[in-house]
Parts: structure tokens; sequence; C-alpha cells
């Protein structure tokens, strides 16, 4: 069975992707935003993710046999009074254009519930066959949180959490009030750690055994003529927070900078004057998630936690939820967010049809990959002076050990915002100035945003305790004193981290990279962040990684087997 999962429809959504399962394997997936340079790829269809899917497995779209969105899109639309589509076919259409797509016949068009997708992508892919599933995000077509079982190959959905309650759109009110923008979850779980929590009610949330209750927002938000409930309910949270906070809000303008040559964000506060307020609203996700967790493992008798949906990017939560007595396995599913959706709906498609669907062994990199020959052609019509070392990993090894900041290019791109090895800046993890130097010299960003190391699978019990594997990056762990000075880089200010542990047999270049980096330095680890400039997206191609290295200060680029210096001047 061939089956094509998709999010994103033309207008209305953001984190468009395509994924092709064949007989139950993902056998490749991508991101519109890697292609199109538009971070989060708001509005558009997965039209080159799409393409990309069925070039790698050089099929066309009649050859596949169903089409599988992650959103229950017809639903929907009818919920909240807007027109939908008179046929299939027309909606197919709107979605993937015969003119981009030919075809002789139409593959049959899901839709599948977006947190039945969210469910499924967490239980199929996790390899348990049996596990609670909690889904947290902003909100699905009619829920914002979602409790379910895997058993038997299937999922079922237990209950759920209306819109209003949101955790997902109160996070975001909460970045908006801080003043770094509705999208910026990640920035503000790491500001909270700088902070100290206050009343994590907000004088409206009440925490239960079955989970929470709020007042702020009615559980039961509906929007007429919208396609969603997010602008309810943040301009609901903006004003109870306007009304409570010390701090009002951080007010936003746009200001030409000449110095860049375009207009750039500017605070009329630094947001870290926030970090309390940041602290308090991750206190009130994580009781509120650990309220749903202790309900959900009683009503299950399951021990086995699987988490997918937006909320669980947050890898402080993720890394509590770990360490909860009740939680004995946790599996993040590694594309949480809506992209995660495109497989989760192909996997639930499969599922009901019987197949059994491969888990995730430790990569995402299902992505676009380009050959030495090609990549060789790119740097030569570009003009830029490359050499070929006889061991790309060791001489790149050698630009870490020395301190150099290095871009890191290898094999198939990944999905999702962790650059896992394939796309990755990366440096030595000390000393503690080399945070400082990637944040605000080399990314652009806040000095308080925290890195992560990666570290080969077989270090990770001795330099952080961890006895099992943690692939993602998507789970934080606390950092043993007698670490912190090997890495402090990549030690946050509440003394944790989020690893990547990387095992050989997934990634051999990668690991053996990390065992040269050990010899020279003494310790097998790398601060690796993914590669990317200032509000835009991991890069993809050689091209897009030459780009970005030429706009930020990189020292050196390693492509494929090639390796670009700064020091050479780039040109040949």
């Amino acid at each position: 069975m061939r089956v094509l999962g998709v999010n994103g429809w033309p207008g209305v959504s953001h984190d468009a992707a395509a994924c092709l399962l064949i007989d139950g394997e993902v056998v490749a997936f991508a991101e519109e935003e890697r292609f199109t340079r538009h971070k989060h790829a708001y509005g558009a269809a997965p039209l080159n993710a799409t393409a990309h899917c069925l070039d790698r497995a050089g099929l066309a779209l009649d050859d596949v046999d169903v089409v599988a969105h992650g959103w229950d899109l017809p639903r929907l639309y009818r919920d909240r009074g807007l027109d939908w589509f008179s046929c299939e076919r027309d909606a197919l259409e709107h979605l993937l254009p015969a003119a981009l797509f030919p075809r002789g016949r139409d593959p049959q068009l899901t839709f599948v519930g977006h947190h039945h997708a969210h469910a499924a992508s967490a239980y199929h892919l996790s390899g348990h066959d049996r596990g609670a599933i909690l889904v947290l995000d902003g909100q699905g077509e009619n829920e914002s949180a979602s409790l379910a079982v895997g058993e038997r190959g299937r999922v079922r959905m237990l209950r759920s959490v209306r819109p209003g309650w949101s955790l997902g759109y109160f996070y975001s009110a909460v970045c908006e009030h801080v003043g770094l923008g509705g999208d910026a979850a990640g920035k503000m779980m790491g500001l909270a750690s700088y902070g100290t929590p206050g009343d994590a009610t907000f004088g409206t949330f009440g925490f239960t055994d079955d989970g929470y209750t709020l007042d702020a927002v009615p559980e039961g938000l509906l929007a007429r003529g919208s396609t969603d409930e997010e602008s309810a309910a943040l301009e609901l949270w903006r004003e109870h927070l306007a009304r409570t906070q010390p701090l009002p809000p951080n007010r936003v303008s746009t200001r030409f900078d000449p110095a860049i040559g375009r207009f750039r964000r500017v605070t009329e506060r630094d947001p870290f004057d926030y970090r309390d307020l940041a602290a308090t609203a991750q206190s009130a996700v994580e009781q509120c998630a650990m309220g749903l967790v202790r309900a959900l493992l009683r009503e299950t008798g399951q021990r086995t936690l699987l988490l997918a949906g937006g909320v669980a990017f947050n890898a402080t939560l993720n890394g509590k939820l770990l360490r909860m007595p009740e939680v004995r396995d946790l599996f993040v599913q590694p594309l949480a967010g809506d992209q995660g959706v495109a497989l989760g709906a192909a996997a639930f498609v499969a599922a009901e049809a019987g197949e059994r669907v491969r888990p995730m062994t430790g990569s995402v990199a299902w992505g676009p990959r380009w050959s030495a020959g090609r990549i060789r052609e790119r740097l030569e019509a570009a003009g830029i002076a490359y050499t070929e070392p006889a061991d790309i990993a060791e001489a790149t090894a050698d630009l870490i050990a020395a301190g150099d900041v290095v871009g890191w290019v290898q094999g198939a791109a990944e999905g999702g915002p962790r650059a896992l090895g394939h796309r990755s800046i990366l440096t030595r993890p000390a000393p503690l100035s080399q945070r400082d130097r990637v944040n605000v010299r080399v990314k652009d960003r806040e000095a308080w945003r925290p890195f992560a190391p990666s570290l080969p699978a077989e270090a990770a019990p001795e330099l952080l305790g961890v006895p099992t594997p943690l692939p993602y990056m998507i789970v934080t762990t606390p950092v043993p004193e007698s670490s912190r000075e090997l890495m402090p880089a990549v030690v946050h200010e509440d003394r944790t981290t989020r690893p990547q542990t990387v095992s050989a047999d997934v990634d051999p270049l990668y690991h053996r990279l990390l065992g040269a980096v050990g010899e020279r330095t003494g310790a097998p680890v790398v601060l690796n962040t993914s590669f990317n400039g200032k509000e835009e997206p991991v890069v993809c191609s050689p091209d897009d990684a030459l780009a970005t290295f030429a706009r930020c200060p990189l020292d050196a680029v390693a492509l494929g087997p090639f390796l670009v210096r700064r020091d050479t001047g780039g040109r040949s």
C-alpha cells in the first residue's frame, strides 16, 4: 500500500509537510519550508514536499493509493459554518493541482482527525505495542488536548479538552506578552530557567487530579467564520495577562536597520525582564500536563507514555514527565508539531488497512540528499574554493577541537526543528564563551538561549547518567556535576541539558566525528544547533548551506566530503 500523508492547506495552515509510506515504511518525508525558505510555510500546501516524496520513490501521484490529510477539514469547515467543496475531486485538485501533479486517475483523498493523526504518529512510530497517548497542542478540529490509548495496532481516543482551554494558546499568549512573539515557545522555555516561578494559577487555573480547569477563557469557545479559536482565545488571554501581571505587555515595533538592510523587530523592554513570568507559565503548563498524565495512566493502567502535538516540543516538560514515578517509558514523537501529522495521517490509514507501521529507529533523515558529484558541481558553479580531505570526519574534528564553529551538511535532510547531525552547526562545548559566540555572533539570537549536546550513545551513561537512548534532542535531563565542566556551553541555567545520543548503527559518520572529537579533546561531545540564520528554516540544499555560510560568521562548512574554509576567502 502506498499512502501519501500530508499537512497544509492553501491559505489556512502552517508547517506544511508530506510523507510517503510504502508497505508501512516511511521512505520519504519533507517540510515545505525547507524548499520555499519561508519559515513554517504559513498558508502553503505541501507542493514541493510532495514532489520530493514522489521523486524519491520514483512514483507519480496516480501510483499512490491514498492521500491522507492530517486534518478533518470537511468537519472543521462544516462545524464553523464555512463552505466546503462539493466533491472529493475538487478538494484534491485544490490541494495538489494536476498541472503540477499530472495523473491518469485520482488517488483516494482521506481526511484524518487532527488529534487522531497526532496520536497515530506517537503510537505507530514508537515501537511500543501498548501505551498511553497524550496529545497537547494549540488545537485540532474541536480539541486542544486528547487522551488516548494505543493497543493491538489501533488507537482508541478516550477524552479531550476543548480549544478554549488550550495550553498551547495560553503559552503563546504569554510569549506575546513577553515580547517574543506568539510562535516563540522554544525561546520562552529557555528563558523560564532564569526566572523564579510565582503563582502558577495566574488567578484562573485550577490544578486537579484529572488535569486542570480555568476561568479566563470559556472551555466551549467556538468561532464562527474562522477555522479555529486561536484569535479569540489569545485575545482573552491578552486581556487577562494585562490585568493581572505586574509588568505590562512588552510593546513590539518594526524598524528598518540600515546595517542589515531590512526591518527588525524591536521590543520596548528586554524580554529577559519577564523571566519570572516565563518561569511561572512553564510551571503552569507542567502542572496541567502532569495532572493529565496521572489521570491518563490511572485510567489506562499503562506506564508507557507517548507524546505528540506542538506542546510536546517543550523539552523541559518532557524531562519532568520522564522523571515522574508513574512513567516507566517515554516516547516523544520528534516531529511533534503539525508537520508530524503528515506522518500520523499516513500511519493511521495504513494501520486501518491492516498494515504494520515500522517504528522510528533514531533518525528522521528522510529528506533530500545530494551526491558528492552534485555538491562539487554547485561549489564550482559558485566559484567557491574547497578541499577534499581524505576523511571529512577527521578534518572537521580538527577544526572543532581548535574551537572553530563549523557547518555540517551530510546525507539526507532531516525533518523537524532539531538538527540531529545532518544539517547542524557544531563546535566545542567548552569553554562557556562558545555558547555566547554561537548565540550572539553566529546565530544573532538572545544570549540566554540554551544549546544542546550530541554525544555517542555509549558515552551517555557516564557523562549524563542516562541509561536509555535519547536520540531526538527533545527531552531534558540533569547534568551530573562531574560533567558540567566538560561541557559548560550546553548546560542550561537549571543544570539540565537536552541531549542527542548518537548510535553508530543509525548515523555512523556523525558517530565517528564525535569519537574523533573525543580523541582530541578528551570528551566525545559537541555543541549542536540547527544550521540556519536568524528567522530562517534549517538549510536543506548545498546552495542553502553556502548562502547561510556567506551571511553567518562560521569558520568552515563541511558539505559532504568537501570542506570550505572561511580563511581561504571562499573563492577560487
